[in-house]
């Protein structure tokens, strides 16, 4: 079931790529690690500003490619967590990284049906 209109998406998307590139700062975190949580982030906002959806700045990349690049957003973000372990870092990378394959499981692809739904 498709829930989530892109409105609410969007904010989401910003939010949660602007908390993966200052997690591992925040959380101590050095060298390599750091950076590929940094990659992950730049990727989440980049794609995003891309997007056509309510929050987006040039509107080129399609609502369902976007999706599609959200569930490789979380799995990048499994994929540091099982890396990184059952450390602060690995447990709260891969709960966001569930919540992104989630979140791209129930949004709404079709963001003019999206606006009829809030």
């Amino acid at each position: 079931m498709r829930i989530v209109p892109t409105r609410i998406h969007g904010a989401i998307d910003y939010l949660v790529s602007l908390l993966v590139l200052v997690l591992p700062f925040a959380a101590g975190g050095q060298g390599a690690v750091c950076w590929l949580f940094v990659a992950i982030g730049c990727a989440g906002i980049g794609y995003s500003l891309i997007t056509d959806y309510e929050w987006g700045a040039l509107r080129l990349l399609p609502m369902p490619w976007h999706l599609a690049l959200d569930v490789v957003f979380g799995v990048a973000l499994l994929a540091v967590g099982a890396l990184l372990g059952f450390s602060p870092l690995g447990v709260i990378s891969f709960v966001v990284g569930a919540a992104a394959l989630a979140l791209a499981a129930i949004t709404e692809p079709d963001p003019r049906r999206a606006s009829r739904m809030a």
